[in-house]
């Protein structure tokens, strides 16, 4: 996930706006949102109608519409991961299956897909693949698959592996928010749908997160960051746009616990920084904006597995 270090309050861990590094090279670029919560003065709107006048003109946003930003080599699919981008709750390819099998599935489809490649001509490189090669690896998972890897559940995949898959779980969500990530070559054939309307932006952001699965929803530190995160810029967005925020937070205790401190912080600019990412406890503890509310974090962290998942395994 791919930045380094975030200057933007809470940060959103600022993935959308900047290259987005893994292990296996270099993102594309994108398109940098300029309705961002330092801009709120920007703020354009757009009738319903001509709203679908432009989707229309654009093929829509189905989710066909999205393989054309995540191209593959001949042969092989990113369809799953283009449906994730507006239906991550959609069980394509971990429908009727535990977590742990889930793992090993996605497992042999990518040992499966690393053959493919090699029969093609197109072996894999770890260090340096391009968007190509990592597509046509991981694009037959769904949204859960790619968590599975991501999280090294059962730890059967690379630190490469789990990287190129939360790239991809990022892409499906700057998509989603109306953020430009893909190939610089088909950027003029993406319409976001917001047009700076950063109250439906941040919203959009909220809806996709909810939907994601009970997994990454219970143990990922990162999906708890982000959705408390998005939760108060969406709060902020709306009551600078003259708008009353809806009541959106989810039940999450962990995801409360971290929107009370980032709440809390808001009156220093000192304190509001995310420094580095969030992937564990420790990078949660280290926030200044956590200052205080250590000794709560290993209950909420247990009461939200609980809630979510009471019978997870790593």
């Amino acid at each position: 996930m791919i930045s380094t270090i975030s200057s933007q309050p809470f940060g959103v861990q600022n993935k959308y706006a900047s290259l987005e590094k893994t292990g296996s090279g270099i993102e594309e670029k994108a398109i940098k949102d300029g309705a961002s919560p330092e801009n709120s003065n920007n703020n354009v709107t757009i009738s319903d109608a001509g709203r679908k006048a432009l989707e229309v003109s654009r093929g829509g946003q189905s989710p066909s519409y999205y393989e054309q930003f995540m191209p593959t080599y001949d042969g092989f699919t990113a369809a799953n991961i283009a449906l994730g981008v507006k239906e991550p709750d959609r069980d394509t390819f971990s429908a009727g299956k535990d977590f742990g099998q889930v793992a090993i599935d996605a497992r042999a489809s990518m040992d499966n897909n690393y053959e493919r490649l090699e029969s093609i001509g197109k072996s894999y490189p770890p260090n340096n693949a391009p968007a190509e090669s990592r597509n046509s690896l991981l694009g037959e998972l769904d949204r859960r698959a790619l968590y599975a890897v991501a999280s090294n559940q059962g730890e059967m995949f690379t630190k490469d592996e789990q990287a190129i898959a939360r790239n991809k779980m990022n892409q499906q969500q700057g998509l989603a928010m109306g953020l430009y990530n893909g190939p610089t070559s088909e950027k003029d054939q993406f319409f976001d749908p917001f047009v700076g309307d950063r109250v439906s932006r941040f919203k959009a952001a909220i809806e996709f997160l909810d939907a994601v699965g009970n997994e990454e929803k219970g143990t990922s530190f990162e999906y708890a960051y982000q959705r408390a995160a998005v939760q108060r810029v969406y709060e902020r967005a709306s009551i600078q746009s003259g708008e009353t925020p809806e009541e959106l937070i989810p039940d999450s205790p962990l995801i409360r616990l971290l929107y009370e401190a980032m709440e809390a912080a808001e009156t220093s600019e000192s304190r509001s920084i995310t420094e580095g990412l969030i992937l564990n406890a420790e990078d949660i503890q280290k926030q200044s904006w956590f200052s205080g509310y250590e000794s709560r974090l290993d209950d909420s962290i247990n009461a939200t597995r609980e809630l979510y998942v009471p019978s997870f395994t790593k």
